[in-house]
């Protein structure tokens, strides 16, 4: 498989995508499978989110790099798959981050070599480089190695490697896991981005599961913010995907860290595999895979020929030791036809809402009109936040309900084409979800007062 195939394939068949469920102000694909965001950076004056991406079906398969930039985070435009499993030692080009290097003149892709081989599975790690931020170009060899790793943790589960330059040394994050079956992170390191040496590796048996994966770090008001995704078993031995963040003391030069706070990211249904960025700006932004592994994938199943989405772009702050999110700006730029909210109102399917501060009980459901007993409701009852889409006949959604009970309550909602994400109280606590209902529009019944804009992105 090539760069060349891959795109030569999407430009053939993006026309075939079926338009009943595509998002207005979300990236998603082309055509084809989507899942997690990679390499998020800001290059040459634009934003650029690579993906996982299997072109060819809309079902996760041999993953590629899909590619798309933007100048806003709104709109965006689609450049060639970026990447494509063409070495020898690739049946999958797996997750990673990007960097500019210092001389700010060339973008570097790391990822994972991810290779199945006379059923042994193995997984390195790559580097592709460009100087245009389109065209890249693949070390013939692997970065970091089987025999780096093995000494360590599991090469069958060795992934998803995270870069950032700190002092004169570039430094790589990777989810791993271990001989015991726990998740690890690896750190490796490197001055000149040509020989790695091991650097030591991190564990916390409460925080990373059986396997942690899509690292990624920052630093927020004089604190370090980890984001990691992983794959635990739950009270009843299930076993689950889910992502969290740690807010504490993480110093990657001494190899120390200490953990002050650790939660759930984001409480709804469809959120993995978050990764974040700093902007021109100074902005710390996250982009997520807005959807979970073993839902239905309602879109392929439909006939579609495409699935998956990133949620809408979020700034991070912390406060208090706990990390809030918010969306970014920009999309107050494309805010049209203001109105308030009422008990019953007919409304599109791209809006913006803000609820008045209550602290009295309160549901907000979002219907179809053509049958009201299917609906997606966010309800408050004086302590907890909770959203309930068991009704909806294409992916019905169990409960879920906020961690943290509230005095009194304000609400952003970002309502796309099927899609819900909700901010709570400035993004202490955020929901995100799927939302597969039929129909142009959503019959809105709603208790508590506000204000809803109407998104128009293509005027």
């Amino acid at each position: 498989m090539t760069v060349a195939k891959a795109t030569e394939f999407v430009q053939r068949n993006k026309d075939k995508v079926k338009q009943e469920f595509r998002l207005k102000y979300h990236g998603m694909p082309e055509v084809g499978w989507m899942n997690d965001p990679n390499g998020f950076s800001y290059f040459l004056d634009s934003y650029h989110i690579f993906y996982q991406y299997y072109p060819y079906d809309s079902v996760w398969g041999t993953m590629h790099w899909g590619h798309m930039v933007s100048k806003d985070l709104v709109k965006f435009d689609y450049l060639p798959v970026a990447l494509a499993p063409d070495q020898e030692d690739e049946s999958g080009c797996f997750s990673g981050g990007a960097i500019v290097d210092q001389n700010n003149n060339t973008l570097h892709l790391f990822y994972t070599k991810h290779l199945e081989k006379n059923g042994e599975v193995i997984q390195t790690q790559g580097l592709a480089s460009s100087s245009d931020g389109v065209n890249f170009i693949k070390r013939a060899e692997p970065i970091i190695t089987k025999e780096m790793v093995k000494e360590h943790a599991k090469i069958s589960d060795v992934r998803d490697p995270y870069p950032i330059y700190i002092n004169g040394w570039y430094y790589v994050i990777l989810g791993a896991k271990g001989y015991d079956d726990k998740g690890k992170f690896l750190i490796f390191r490197s001055k000149d981005l040509q020989k790695f040496t091991f650097h030591g590796e991190w564990k916390c048996d409460k925080c990373f599961g059986l396997m942690v994966e899509c690292p990624d770090l920052k630093t927020i008001s004089n604190s370090q913010l980890l984001l990691f995704s992983r794959i635990y078993k739950d009270e009843n031995m299930i076993q689950r995907n889910e992502s969290r963040y740690i807010v504490g003391q993480i110093d990657l030069e001494v190899n120390k860290y200490e953990v002050y706070t650790n939660k759930v990211i984001d409480r709804g249904h469809h959120f993995y595999a978050p990764q974040s960025m700093v902007d021109n700006q100074g902005r710390t932004i996250l982009i997520a895979w807005m959807d979970m592994w073993g839902d239905k994938t309602v879109t392929h199943d439909l006939g579609h020929y495409w699935q998956g989405a990133l949620t809408f772009p979020r700034v991070l702050t912390i406060n208090d030791g706990e990390l809030y999110q918010y969306p970014i700006e920009e999309l107050k730029k494309y805010r049209k036809d203001k109105a308030e909210l009422k008990h019953i109102q007919e409304i599109e399917k791209q809006v913006d809402i803000e609820t008045k501060k209550t602290n009295k009980p309160f549901t907000i459901d979002f219907c179809n009109p053509l049958n009201e007993n299917e609906f997606y409701r966010i309800s408050y009852d004086g302590k907890y936040i909770s959203v309930d889409g068991k009704s909806i006949k294409l992916n019905a959604l169990p409960v879920k309900q906020s961690e943290k009970q509230y005095d009194d309550v304000t609400l952003r909602i970002l309502v796309d084409t099927s899609s819900i994400e909700i901010f709570v109280n400035e993004g202490v606590e955020v929901f995100t979800s799927r939302v597969y209902m039929r129909g142009s529009t959503y019959l809105l019944q709603s208790s508590v007062e506000g204000e809803i804009y109407t998104i128009k992105v293509d005027d």
